[in-house]
């Protein structure tokens, strides 16, 4: 029974360290906003979505489709980071099957704006050519690096956003690693059978 406690405990380990951050996009590009005369700028609504055409009529925050961090963000998120995965994002599925098909689309990024959006091809915004084909991706996080307001003299008022994007895999366990678990669960079978035999 120790035993089949301990393979419990050391599959569940590996099971938690599974995921592998693949890549990191950061600041590409990078979110600013100026607002002249207009005091600090409230919180921003943040949105990405992948696209085919990026003047899809829909914004990327309202994307059902393809969208992901459909969200508002505060100068107290920096440092924080926000993620999308199949589980708490309905366009999480769309987003990933973009940027691994091999065809370098677009990536679309709401600004602090709630109707402003630009855009880029994924090998500028992934600064990966052409996107991340051959992975399978099970979580993407939005890292908030940095995320202040500044003012200058001028009654200019800037909101900088620093941010990256983290694409994170569950790899395939090694060969060993199978072979380990299968050796530990026939020891765990051969020890209940002689138990069970004592009685």
């Amino acid at each position: 029974m120790k035993l089949f406690v301990t393979l419990l405990a050391v599959f569940g380990t590996l099971h938690a360290h599974a995921q592998g951050l693949i890549w990191s996009s950061p600041n590409v590009p990078s979110l600013a906003g100026n607002s002249p005369g207009a005091g600090l700028l409230p919180n921003r609504q943040i949105g990405i979505d992948h696209v085919s055409d990026p003047d899809y009529p829909v914004l990327p925050s309202l994307n059902p489709v393809s969208g992901i961090f459909s969200m508002a963000i505060s100068t107290n998120d920096a440092g924080h980071t926000f993620f999308a995965n199949a589980q708490n994002t309905p366009g999480f599925a769309g987003f990933v099957a973009g940027v691994t098909d091999g065809a370098n689309d677009y990536i679309r990024f709401q600004d602090f704006d709630t109707s402003t959006f630009g855009y880029a091809r994924e090998d500028g915004f992934l600064a990966r050519s052409p996107d991340l084909a051959g992975y399978n991706i099970t979580q993407i996080g939005f890292r908030v690096i940095d995320y202040y307001d500044r003012y200058y003299a001028d009654d200019q008022y800037l909101n900088q956003l620093d941010y990256a994007l983290d694409f994170y895999l569950t790899p395939v366990p090694e060969p060993s690693t199978w072979a380990l678990l299968g050796l530990g669960a026939t020891a765990t079978l051969l020890l209940r059978r002689k138990a069970s035999r004592r009685r």
